[in-house]
């Protein structure tokens, strides 16, 4: 017989559960007033160093005096330690390497916010989230302030030397909207590479190389893109393909830019292109029996296979049997690489489920970025964050992020 739990087990267990956050909130408290005498006593040295002399001690060799202190609040990860006595020093001031200038908050604490956010947390969650941690709420400016360190980082990842060990080039374009004067719709073209299998890696290391806001797709703006890559460094000496969805514009730029290199083109893409001018009442039979084309074990079978989809369909579906036919060669050149590689390289699915990453972080911001510094530091974070979770990661596992 199971037996019943008396009334004072209850209040026992709510005993001990308050004592529990006692001790803690006396742990927390002791904690931040450590942090705050340690800063203190460090900042009481530093005017020591600076002025040349301690408190009251008559020195030929002083450099300025004590001039009284401020009151400054730090939020730290352990919490908000408030009134922390600064020393002011005249004449001149002095800088403290334990504070910065008009320093409110830790960089660890922005980071972790900043982490927060790209992550997908809206900044009204943020504050939240920050009062429980920090025991401070945060606006939705010092959310922004708190990725404008990584404008620095931006630039230097923009300009910096790319490895010419690419052998498979993936590029395309995402829709964005940016709201500047209203909500404008804009261009990310995005390049992701797959890097030769170096001696000791266990997988080919895969990396998002670069990525650009632009106005429109066209020749001028891939080309301007590309041209940027192969100028700092990307020169193609290893490069075996490239995917992209079949963008005009780009096909043309990559013509005069890595003009030797074969094009593959997305067979996703290509499969939505055929799929709209079939009609509706044939649409789910002949698409199915397309996709089987790309399905072949050789090149030569999707051949064989494209053939009989032909006959099959060019009475009833011309219009879809037409667009199959046009550049049906660039989208077979995956035939040309180990069939462990097929999936992985006949599409640019790939960069797409790379960028879910950029729409799951914009839709509390209603699929729209603040402005284009903003989409760039979003970006930005979201590009380093996927590089850093793909390392040590196998080609299949990557392609299910």
């Amino acid at each position: 017989m199971k037996a019943k739990r008396l009334p004072q087990a209850d209040i026992v267990l709510e005993v001990i559960e308050n004592l529990h956050e006692v001790v803690w909130a006396k742990i927390s408290s002791g904690v931040k007033k450590f942090i705050k005498g340690f800063i203190e006593d460090l900042l009481r040295e530093e005017v020591t160093a600076r002025i040349g002399a301690g408190p009251y001690e008559r020195r030929s060799e002083r450099q300025g005096y004590r001039n009284g202190h401020y009151v400054r609040d730090l939020l730290t990860r352990f919490g908000l330690v408030e009134d922390i006595r600064v020393p002011r020093v005249t004449p001149g001031g002095t800088e403290f390497t334990v504070l910065n200038r008009y320093e409110h908050r830790r960089r660890d604490v922005d980071a972790a916010l900043g982490r927060l956010f790209l992550s997908g947390v809206s900044t009204r969650k943020l504050k939240t989230i920050a009062r429980e941690l920090f025991g401070k709420e945060v606006s939705a400016q010092t959310v922004s302030n708190s990725l404008a360190s990584l404008e620095q980082e931006l630039e230097g990842y923009r300009t910096k030397p790319l490895a010419d060990t690419v052998e498979f080039l993936f590029l395309d374009g995402i829709s964005s909207k940016v709201r500047e004067i209203g909500v404008e719709k804009k261009v990310v073209l995005c390049a992701l590479g797959i890097h030769r299998q170096e001696p000791g890696e266990e997988q080919p290391r895969k990396e998002l190389l670069s990525f650009q806001l632009t106005e429109v797709e066209d020749t001028e703006a891939w080309q301007g893109f590309v041209s940027d890559l192969k100028g700092r460094g990307l020169l193609g000496k290893n490069l075996k393909l490239i995917i992209t969805d079949g963008n005009p514009g780009l096909i043309k730029a990559l013509k005069a830019i890595y003009p030797f290199v074969k094009v593959q083109r997305c067979i996703a893409h290509k499969l939505r292109n055929v799929a709209v001018k079939i009609r509706k009442v044939n649409r789910a039979h002949c698409l199915k029996e397309a996709k089987l084309i790309f399905a072949a074990d050789s090149r030569k079978e999707a051949l064989k296979r494209f053939k009989a989809w032909e006959a099959r369909w060019q009475v009833e579906e011309e219009r879809a049997v037409k667009c199959m036919k046009k550049a049906l060669f660039n989208c077979l050149h995956f035939y040309d690489f180990p069939p462990e590689r097929w999936k992985s390289i006949r599409t640019t699915n790939i960069l797409e489920r790379a960028f879910r990453e950029v729409r799951r972080r914009t839709r509390p911001m209603n699929n729209c970025f603040t402005n284009e510094a903003s989409s760039d530091r979003i970006l930005y974070g979201i590009t380093q964050m996927l590089n850093k979770n793909w390392r040590g990661k196998t080609l299949k596992q990557i392609s299910t992020i």
